[in-house]
């Protein structure tokens, strides 16, 4: 808020209670004599100051909890969910020269620019303001040049506060060094227009540049010296403020959590004279630079007489709706407003003008209420002043009907119950559901451009302003794989079917983004899971403790798990309902890290049919559902609640079906599969833990997802023979691959690649084809797929076209395999063709034709092997073995054996 305000020279006080700064600019004889006229008909157009009371100018009565009255509210609350208290022209205490005895000020001028109580200048004041449970500032300043350099000065209009922005520092830091819970939010203003009733900046420095820049020296430690761009070291502040609100570059694109900005200060914006968003500093959001902030900062202060005070109330009210997300129809444009719970609101209460100063704004006169007393009333439910907000309102009001927050609330002399209703309105449900971890597997983990479940369900409890923070040793999804050529089996070593190490949490593979339009608070920090592609119960169970004792360390202790797990031990490993026993060991670790957890236990979803591959599959799953709805309530104690969540109900796939509505595969869940499997945990939730008004709502569908066509595209034959490449298209889970032999038909039909490559490459494979045939030409092209359906599919990309020349070596000549009574022992000879003498390796392909999806892994020998003794195999399961030989190339054909039964 600007005032109008005219102080003729800022002298020191005789004492020396503060430094003075260097230079101040002087009025002008007509610019005093205005002045003194306008003080005149404010004393006479306004009230004597209203008595100290439960809303004006009684800081000091404030509760005395208030002083950490933000280490109380949880890490994951939105700093715009919050009701903060704070003070307009934060240090406007004086209008002349502080009485020596007294150290206050007085006098006309003082009652025309005084808005807060005086409790000392070089921002002593400050400190009783934080004690209070103030926690937003609005410090205006001025560019001085003086024995220290370039320096800000604290003014209201012409006015010196006795006070440096250094002062503010020290201050601030102080505090929050005695109190690292809480945070400060300070609004930057440059105060000074040069006009006859402002301050002027030090000759030649009043420009928005050097007001940057002199900002920026208090962040970096240095001080200009007003010799272009010398300057000295001095302090450094940086680390006081949360740096994406200080970079000088750009704004933070979101609101932070509380939990990120404990200890230091938040810069709000940073204005320039004309009330203009300095870029580079602040908050985008409620201060766009180049912008306008109208929409989300209510700061109407102009006011010509006393009735006024009513209308500038009615502006504060207003705004209040607007943070609620409340309407008067009988005003225009309020219904349409959409409400942005996660945007972040400044209301300005504070006004004044040449008929009314800001004392009697606040505080009223015997015959008019004051703002701050309409406001307290309006807290408290009394007079009706707030009829929108309480049951019983009339027709005229919509929207929401709760007065959950009223934002930043930045006021002149507020009193100490005033503070303790809005700090009141902080007051958080579910405290002791602070952290929540998601265990799960691929279902959980979701894939690179997807929003998961999770996402989800933290979007819901975002709506229900529960705070919850998602803990875990992740952040992302599964990274899209890059095109790397296909890699020669590890020596000694099996995989395929199997489970993948345990990634580290800073590897790439987990660091797949979500979707584009996800919340940036959840990509920034809700994210945190311990889902992994992939993963098993089985393999779980002895992680869980020493992953949760990591957290603990860390301050993370998960006090709530939500489990999706199981899937993988039946579908691929032939568990059923003796997994029962495999979960319960699951939640007696949990519970050796934390025996106060409480833990939701999902269920196993059916999958669509596999068919012949795994006809077993539904009836295992079955039976697994039902031996767990039928242990697992016996497992709770009173300390650590053990629910179940009914995913299988959720998901509502049917196992004899070739599609399911809720997942793109048969068993990932799609985008409304999302909304289904966090409305099956959110339901749970509600019921048994009292969280949120109502469980999570699901759409009655959700749309495809929208993919660009694969460009880019590059032909290889000299390796493999056929190898096509392209970009990468975000959000694509697989490629669907088509190629056809154009060599003596150029209108060949296109061969189906099954199933589709995860990675933006193709190599034309032996296990699926006889072919590439040397010398042959051949087409390839691809396109985006991220499920079922023509929705989730891209265009086809234009054809790349090449020649065979494969230069992979031969198949192994001689391969025999002997089954034992536990093992098979396999032999065969060295390859003779041209391109044979390069061989690194063989590949030996195990094949258990007795297990569901023909289960297969992969063991690296040696170029000089010629035999190997296959172990681990099943008694009575039929094994086919292939022996491949890989070059430089890559792998050639393969060698099969007759099926063989160990015995």
């Amino acid at each position: 808020m600007e005032m109008i305000t005219v102080i003729g020279q800022t002298r020191s006080s005789p004492r020396c209670l503060m430094r003075r700064p260097a230079t101040v600019a002087r009025s002008t004889v007509l610019g005093a004599l205005l002045a003194l006229l306008l003080s005149v008909s404010g004393v006479f157009l306004s009230a004597t100051p209203a008595r100290a009371n439960d809303y004006y100018s009684s800081i000091t009565e404030a509760s005395a909890a208030n002083v950490d009255w933000m280490s109380r509210v949880p890490d994951g609350t939105n700093l715009a969910w919050l009701s903060v208290p704070g003070t307009h022209d934060s240090l406007a205490l004086c209008g002349d020269t502080p009485d020596p005895d007294t150290d206050q000020c007085s006098g006309i001028a003082t009652s025309i620019t005084q808005t807060q109580e005086n409790h000392g200048f070089s921002a002593k004041t400050l400190t009783t303001q934080f004690d209070a449970g103030l926690r937003a500032l609005d410090i205006r300043v001025r560019v001085d040049k003086g024995d220290e350099g370039l320096k800000f000065t604290v003014h209201h209009g012409a006015a010196y506060q006795y006070a440096n922005f250094t002062d503010v520092l020290k201050a601030t830091q102080d505090f929050l060094s005695d109190h690292p819970g809480e945070t400060v939010l300070m609004n930057l203003k440059a105060e000074c227009t040069g006009s006859t009733f402002s301050c002027k900046d030090a000759d030649g420095f009043g420009t928005d540049e050097w007001r940057k820049k002199v900002f920026d020296s208090y962040l970096d430690g240095r001080s200009y010296t007003g010799d272009g761009d010398e300057s000295t070291p001095s302090t450094a502040w940086r680390d006081l403020f949360w740096g994406p609100s200080v970079t000088g570059t750009s704004q933070s694109s979101r609101v932070p959590t509380l939990g990120e900005v404990r200890g230091k200060v938040v810069l709000l914006g940073y204005r320039n004279t004309g009330g203009g968003i300095l870029d580079g500093y602040g908050l985008e959001q409620p201060y766009p630079a180049g912008g306008s902030n109208e929409e989300y900062v209510q700061d109407d202060f102009e006011l010509s007489t006393i009735s006024d005070i009513d209308d500038k109330w009615e502006k504060v009210r207003a705004h209040l709706r607007r943070t609620n997300g409340t309407w008067d129809g009988t005003r225009p444009g309020e219904k349409e407003h959409e409400y942005k719970q996660d945007a972040l609101y400044v209301n300005y209460t504070s006004g004044s003008g040449t008929g009314v100063h800001p004392y009697t704004v606040a505080g009223g006169t015997p015959t008019a209420t004051g703002v701050n007393n309409f406001l307290i009333q309006c807290l408290r439910g009394e007079k009706d002043r707030c009829p929108e907000f309480y049951p019983g309102r009339d027709d005229r009001f919509g929207g929401r009907s709760d007065l959950d927050r009223v934002g930043v609330m930045m006021m002149d002399f507020p009193g100490g119950k005033l503070i303790d209703e809005i700090i009141a309105r902080n007051s958080v449900t579910h405290t002791d559901i602070r952290d929540v971890m998601v265990v799960g597997d691929s279902i959980s983990h979701g894939y690179e451009g997807d929003h998961t479940w999770r996402y989800r369900l933290w979007d819901w409890a975002r709506s229900e302003k529960w705070p919850v923070t998602f803990v875990g040793p992740y952040q992302g999804t599964v990274q899209q794989a890059d095109a790397q050529p296909p890699r020669p089996p590890v020596l000694g070593e099996s995989g395929g079917g199997g489970e993948a190490t345990e990634p580290d949490p800073g590897d790439p593979r987990v660091q797949g983004e979500y979707a584009g339009d996800v919340n940036a608070g959840f990509s920034a920090g809700g994210s945190a899971h311990y889902a992994l592609w992939g993963r098993s119960l089985a393999r779980t169970v002895p992680t869980i403790e020493p992953v949760m004792q990591e957290l603990k360390a860390k301050g993370r202790t998960p006090d709530l798990l939500l489990v999706e797990l199981g899937f993988n031990d039946i579908g691929w490993y032939g568990a059923g309902a003796d997994l029962v026993g495999t979960m319960k060991k699951f939640v007696d670790n949990a519970r050796a890290a934390n025996p106060d957890v409480r833990i939701v236990l999902a269920n196993v979803p059916q999958r669509t049919t596999l068919g012949d591959a795994n006809p077993n599959l539904p009836q295992r799953i079955s039976d697994y559902n039902a031996a767990l709805a039928k242990a697992a309530p016996d497992w709770s104690t009173s300390a650590s609640p053990v629910e179940l969540a009914d995913l299988d109900k959720a998901m509502g796939c049917d196992p004899t079906a070739t599609t399911c509505a809720t997942t793109y595969d048969g068993l990932h869940p799609n985008a409304l599969g999302e909304y289904r499997i966090a409305q099956a945990f959110g339901t749970v939730l509600h019921s048994e833990f009292g969280i949120g008004a109502s469980a999570p709502d699901v759409p009655d569908s959700a749309p495809g997802r929208s993919l660009a066509t694969p460009s880019g595209m590059k032909f290889d034959g000299t390796q493999q023979g056929v190898t096509a490449t392209w970009d990468k298209v975000f959000g694509a889970h697989t490629y669907d691959v088509q190629w056809r032999d154009v060599t003596t038909d150029s209108n060949a039909d296109w061969q189906d690649v099954v199933p589709g490559v995860s990675a933006p490459r193709y190599d034309m494979s032996w296990q699926f084809t006889d072919q590439p045939y040397d010398g042959h030409t051949y087409e390839v092209r691809a396109r985006a797929v991220a499920g079922d359906g023509a929705a989730n599919r891209s265009s086809w990309s234009s054809a790349v076209r090449g020649k065979a020349a494969p230069t992979t070596a031969g198949r192994p000549p001689g391969l025999t395999a002997t089954a034992g009574a536990g093992s098979i022992d396999v032999g065969w000879s060295a390859p003779t063709d041209s391109h044979s003498g390069s061989i690194v390796r063989y590949a030996v392909w195990v094949y258990d034709k007795s297990t569901p999806l023909n289960y297969s892994r992969i063991i690296g020998y040696p170029a000089s092997a010629r035999s190997a003794r296959i172990t681990g195999v099943t008694a009575g399961h039929e094994y086919v073995i292939l022996v491949c030989a890989w070059n430089a190339s890559g792998e050639g054909k393969p060698s099969m054996s007759d099926t063989v039964v160990p015995g």
